[in-house]
């Protein structure tokens, strides 16, 4: 039995919520690279470097403005990771793309081609993986190469070319270390992601050992009486109550005096797991989204917490883990058996007098000859105040 608690998948879903607007926030530094380019482009203008026909300019600006905000509007990723990887690479590519129209369609020298590129790579810088960013660097020089090739052609004096060709080297240069930069952060990154990992694991197992009994591994005492006390508070809260089951081993101390404590604690871890494999199977009838659970109270006695079940579930729960343990023997000439005491929880009861009126019905298991279950049954109709303090007990065989 555990509480509801955030899980891994609990969080893939909120990954895969709509990211309209982070898409948004992703586009203000991009529309900032743009601005910064549009600003550059007018002062060459203004300088007489380099000249751009206004159809042209307004044209390309149309484009870019449209394609930025389809890009935005139409982001429909799977994850938040993927989301802004993808964005930053989409970003990326169209700029290089607007940039290589630019190269071609200004007339003048282009010293400002180069540092476009540069910035249009910055773009996905740290938002990226350092392999995504490298295929990135090699498109914007592809795009340069291509872009430099067409003015060729178009008729552009090669030697014009030359200053910008070393502008491109030296950009060139700084992508390389760009790229470099982000796999060493890459490599980092991941390094701390495994240590926190292994960290993550350690902790879980921890607090899985801190919560275990170290020889049955059904929960120890102080875990189980915790989940009792959840468990009234929860019953207390909604009004849906539960129900406790306490077994004690039979002859468990003659069975220690005659075959030794190795076989007695083989015997614990026997019983442990068929009673666990027993509630397990009886997860069918549970209306809760809780599950049983079986604690070692101590020595050869054992408490399963049964959240959302009445005293007949009790019941059939106690007499399906009687049954599978006194089936087969432990050992070849070794058969056990156990007897229980169930009891249902009342409103406003306290966990000891719960856990008395369980032990009273064991108690009367075990008198009236063992391999028995017993109920301490409420009277229908009566508040708890008014019980008898010697519980009713119902016998079930």
């Amino acid at each position: 039995m555990a509480d509801h608690r955030t899980t891994p998948a609990d969080f893939e879903q909120l990954d895969a919520a709509p990211l309209h607007a982070s898409s948004w926030r992703a586009a203000i530094p991009v529309a900032g690279f743009y601005a910064a380019w549009c600003g550059l482009a007018f002062l060459s203008h203004l300088a007489g470097r380099t000249t751009l026909a206004p159809t042209a300019a307004a044209l390309l600006l149309g484009a870019v403005v449209i394609t930025n905000l389809l890009l935005a509007i139409l982001n429909l990723p799977a994850s938040r990771a993927a989301a802004d990887a993808t964005v930053a690479a989409a970003q990326t590519g169209l700029a290089i793309a607007w940039a290589s129209v630019y190269a071609v369609l200004a007339e003048g020298p282009g010293e400002l081609v180069p540092g476009m590129y540069l910035t249009a790579v910055l773009i996905a810088f740290s938002r990226t993986s350092a392999a995504r960013l490298r295929d990135l660097a090699l498109v914007a020089g592809a795009g340069y190469a291509l872009s430099v090739t067409v003015r060729l052609l178009a008729g552009v004096a090669f030697p014009a070319l030359w200053g910008e060709a070393l502008q491109c080297l030296g950009v060139l240069g700084i992508l390389a270390l760009l790229v470099r930069r982000a796999h060493q952060d890459e490599q980092r990154r991941a390094s701390l992601e495994n240590q926190v990992d292994r960290l993550q694991q350690e902790v879980e197992r921890i607090t899985r050992n801190a919560e275990r009994d170290h020889l049955t591994k059904s929960f120890n005492r102080q875990y189980i009486l915790d989940a009792l006390l959840r468990e009234k508070a929860r019953a207390d809260r909604t009004g849906r109550g539960f129900s406790i089951c306490i077994f004690d081993l039979d002859r468990f101390k003659s069975l220690n005096d005659e075959h030794g404590h190795l076989v007695g604690d083989r015997v614990l871890t026997v019983f442990s797991n068929r009673a666990r494999r027993a509630l397990r199977s009886m997860d069918a009838i549970n209306p809760t989204r809780f599950r049983r659970a079986l604690g070692r109270l101590g020595g050869e006695e054992f408490i399963a917490v049964l959240p959302g079940t009445e005293v007949d579930g009790a019941l059939r729960c106690a007499e399906r883990v009687r049954e599978a343990v006194a089936r087969h023997p432990v050992e070849q000439d070794l058969q056990i058996t156990v007897s229980a005491g169930v009891a249902e929880y009342r409103p406003g009861e306290s966990i000891p007098d719960l856990l008395t009126r369980a032990d009273q019905a064991l108690f009367a298991a075990k008198r009236s000859g063992r391999n028995r279950v017993r109920v301490s049954a409420v009277r229908p109709g009566r508040p708890a105040g008014d019980e008898p303090a010697r519980p009713t007990l119902r016998v079930v065989r």
